[in-house]
């Protein structure tokens, strides 16, 4: 009777462990490509995909307003952009 028990107990506990390994990645993955969308909640879509473009490296628009303000990308534009000034 106790063998059963056990046996019926460790295969709860591999169910349960497996299961829950698979969600840990799952919210892990889910966090790592919404970044963005955590950190500028008011950028659209266009802005979003622009900006993670410039992190990978791959082509984005060359204009500031196309990124979401305050990112990478946007210092970036706006510093080029304001050419005009002098710089020290």
């Amino acid at each position: 009777m106790q063998a059963i028990i056990a046996a019926v107990l460790s295969a709860l506990l591999a169910i349960a462990s497996s299961s829950g390994a698979a969600a840990g990645d799952n919210k892990r993955r889910h966090r790592h490509t919404d970044s963005h969308a955590q950190k500028y909640p008011t950028a659209s879509q266009r802005q979003l995909r622009n900006a993670r473009a410039y992190d990978r490296g791959e082509y984005f628009e060359q204009d500031s307003n196309a990124h979401p303000v305050g990112s990478r990308g946007w210092w970036e534009l706006k510093e080029r952009e304001s050419g005009d000034r002098l710089r020290f």
